[in-house]
């Protein structure tokens, strides 16, 4: 999915046509959210929920691809633009939530325990440079994904492809999250950079042959389906085709969705997603433990569905409320800590 040649940016005459960007992220954010329920409800029962369970494992293969994907789609400019401007829009943006958050998310997790796996304790403070805590690794990744481009910007993308491809299949698993995770993704955000005009092409084909989209996207969900529920996810050169299937797939449902006015919702949380992002482990955590160790429910499918809605809709409610407030800084960066006005 990467060009041979050197990237170029978005071609202005498809900026009007770019509705369907906040439909994937929304569909991303959404099965990020539904895996960390589904997760979080199965080590508070000790049973994984069935149709959650088996809804995650499918998705499983390119929930993470897409994210990195998508967020490449539009790094050209940031990558290729003014030093300050990058500084300001990547690094000082990304660090300063993954910072905040990162604090407040383990001071919660001190605070208030809520099951799993691990012990939290006031030591990961002082790993939070090193090691990120629960879901912020996304965050921190982005950052290092878009200063590695930004470095190697002159070299050629088919060299910087295959690099990356190589790291994929090292299979490097040295307990440091974030070189781990970076030879394993590096892969999605490189092939949303360089692969961008080919993937609006594919958006833009969805959009004039939707039953066709569909019947291609049908068909890559089912080659998902049957390899990770055959058990070959296992085999790396098909888990990630597997990524680009299922990723593929996506783009093509939720085109065609967007075309026809039916992706709202999806554009709705999409367009939110980093506030979905940095606040949905409290009410889904609070939510989940409330259903099972307080109101007694059992059913661990809708546990999983209900605290699942309240962790999206939950973080929405919060920025509406504090946008306004001295606590706004939760969600948007400060003056204070920008290098420009916005």
């Amino acid at each position: 999915m990467a060009d041979s040649g050197t990237a170029n940016p978005v071609p202005k005459a498809e900026k009007s046509r770019f509705g369907w960007i906040d439909a994937v992220k929304g569909l991303t954010i959404s099965l990020v959210v539904m895996d960390h329920t589904t997760w979080g409800v199965a080590a508070t029962l000790g049973t994984p929920p069935d149709v959650f369970s088996d809804i995650s494992a499918f998705a499983q293969p390119f929930r993470m691809p897409l994210f990195f994907l998508v967020a490449g789609l539009f790094a050209w400019k940031a990558i290729n633009g003014p030093w300050r401007d990058f500084l300001d829009r990547k690094l000082l943006h990304f660090g300063y939530f993954y910072l905040l958050w990162s604090v407040i998310q383990i001071g919660i997790k001190i605070a208030v325990p809520t099951g799993g796996n691990w012990t939290t304790s006031w030591a990961d403070m002082w790993m939070i440079p090193l090691q990120p805590f629960g879901v912020l690794w996304f965050i921190y990744e982005l950052a290092i994904f878009f200063t590695v481009l930004r470095v190697f910007r002159k070299a050629n993308p088919a060299w910087i492809f295959a690099a990356a491809i190589g790291l994929y299949f090292t299979q490097i698993a040295t307990g440091w999250m974030l070189l781990d995770e970076f030879a394993w993704r590096f892969i999605w955000f490189v092939s949303g950079v360089y692969g961008a005009s080919r993937i609006f092409e594919l958006a833009a084909w969805a959009r004039g042959n939707k039953a066709q989209a569909l019947g291609v996207a049908a068909l890559l969900y089912a080659t998902v389906a049957t390899v990770v529920f055959s058990g070959l996810i296992e085999i790396r050169g098909l888990e990630l085709l597997m990524g680009y299937a299922g990723g593929i797939g996506s783009i093509l449902t939720i085109t065609v969705l967007a075309e026809a006015g039916f992706a709202g919702a999806l554009s709705f949380i999409g367009h939110r997603s980093l506030y979905i992002f940095l606040a949905f482990f409290a009410p889904m955590a609070a939510m989940r433990v409330g259903l099972v160790k307080f109101a007694g429910w059992e059913n661990g499918d809708l546990i999983t569905i209900v605290t699942f809605a309240v962790a999206l809709v939950g973080p929405i409610i919060g920025y509406e409320v504090l946008k306004r407030t001295p606590l706004a800084f939760l969600f948007v960066r400060p003056a204070m800590f920008r290098l420009k006005d916005e």
